[in-house]
């Protein structure tokens, strides 16, 4: 027969309450530092800053926290200014910073942020984060450009001027430019100086109509803005890339030889990816030129495939058949109808019905994923669908995402009707 259990003894005294929350605070104390370290910095600055009044073990506990992140989170109910917070925690911070991040919306360009990557630059920092919300665009200073043990740097409006005496960031990994001012000759010069880099996001940046990007260790690219061109030297490492022609890049680019094109420009030396992303009207530069049956290079690791398309535009389907075709290991395609003039939509109808029963025989044996998003139920848009549905003989799903939900069973009834390549493929609306 087991014996009755003990009973805790509960704390009778005020005294004897406040003795037993010290020793369970002491437990805490008593955890390895970067234990305390990884605490602290899952917490709001100005709370890391408030343990320093749970006793005087605590007390600069917080002045050795390795990220600093100073966002919206970062306020004061005494109407401190958060330029006033930034300062003493800089100067009451000891040790190495992991991270220093600027990202609150009542920050503007100011000379106080000189002054604190002026001391960023003086002790080891691994990752700075400037978002300049508001106001005129912040100009980087050079003392940035000294930050030698940087791995990952992030600006968002902010005017940069790349300095002679730049040799550049010889351990940075990540570069993420948004909103950016800078010369494409500063851009090319600040790329080709960080010969470590993994990452690279450009985004936004003004005055860039044509970028070139090469960067042997490179692994992961984002371009978007109003681009004319992008050019890719040797990356045998990059393994994602995502395009974004945000303007209508119209006839204003291309290849000036009418044997050339885009598309093959653009995958002539990009051996290994393994995800493409088009958005926009980045087909639409990719068209430009005789679209030829397979890129200079077959896409033999390719997995994943997002693409905006017009559906009224041969040069287009075109395109994307070849990329299809190209990519032996292509698993999941996705499509977005990228919007037109109605009048154009009309005009092209009985053309592409040729074009779809002249690549009925086309087969698509490798892709199992399909999905449609903002599917407006236009008559391109059906016949592309029937087309995949007839082309792939190992579909195992295909979802579309209406634009709206009118005419929605009639458009499925029809879909559910078409013939089909593969026995087991379903095909859901969502």
């Amino acid at each position: 027969m087991r014996s009755p259990k003990k009973k805790r003894k509960l704390p009778k005294t005020l005294s004897q309450v406040r003795t037993t929350m010290m020793n369970e605070l002491d437990k805490i104390s008593e955890l390895p530092g970067h234990i305390m370290d990884q605490i602290l910095s899952r917490l709001p600055i100005k709370d890391a800053v408030r343990t320093s009044i749970l006793s005087r073990k605590w007390r600069y506990k917080w002045s050795s926290v390795p990220q600093l992140v100073f966002d919206d989170q970062c306020t004061s109910t005494g109407g401190v200014p958060i330029q006033t917070i930034i300062d003493k925690v800089l100067l009451l911070h000891t040790g190495p910073i992991q991270k220093f991040m600027l990202s609150h919306q009542g920050m503007c360009a100011s000379s106080d942020i000189d002054h604190w990557i002026l001391h960023l630059c003086r002790v080891s920092v691994n990752e700075i984060i400037l978002d300049i919300w508001q106001g005129q665009y912040y100009k980087i200073p050079t003392s940035l450009f000294k930050c030698q043990d940087l791995i990952h740097l992030e600006l968002y409006r902010c005017l940069v001027k790349i300095p002679s005496t730049f040799e550049g960031f010889k351990i940075l990994e990540s570069l993420d430019l948004q909103v950016v001012e800078l010369s494409p000759d500063e851009l090319e010069a600040l790329i080709s100086r960080c010969p470590l880099l993994k990452r690279l996001t450009l985004r936004g940046l003004d005055g860039i109509k044509q970028i070139n990007v090469e960067v042997g260790n490179l692994e992961w690219l984002e371009v978007e803005g109003a681009l004319q061109d992008v050019a890719f030297g040797v990356m045998n490492r990059l393994k994602s890339v995502k395009i974004d022609f945000s303007d209508n890049i119209g006839d204003k680019c291309g290849p000036g030889d009418a044997n050339s094109t885009n598309l093959h420009k653009l995958f002539q030396n990009l051996p290994k990816i393994e995800t493409l992303e088009f958005e926009n009207y980045s087909l639409k530069y990719l068209a430009i030129g005789n679209v030829p049956q397979t890129p200079p290079n077959d896409l033999i690791h390719l997995k994943y495939l997002f693409s905006c398309i017009d559906f009224n535009s041969t040069e287009e389907i075109l395109t994307v058949m070849c990329l299809i075709r190209s990519s032996p290991k292509l698993k999941h395609v996705d499509f977005r109808p990228q919007n037109r003039a109605k009048d154009q939509q009309t005009s092209t109808i009985g053309t592409m019905a040729d074009f779809w029963e002249d690549h009925r025989a086309s087969c698509l044996e490798q892709v199992q994923v399909i999905s449609m998003d903002g599917f407006s139920g236009s008559e391109p848009e059906l016949e592309f669908i029937k087309f995949l549905l007839t082309s792939s003989p190992n579909l195992q799903k295909m979802t579309i995402r209406p634009e709206s939900t009118s005419g929605e069973g009639k458009l499925l009834r029809e879909l559910l009707r078409s013939r089909r390549a593969s026995t087991q493929a379903e095909v859901i609306f969502i």
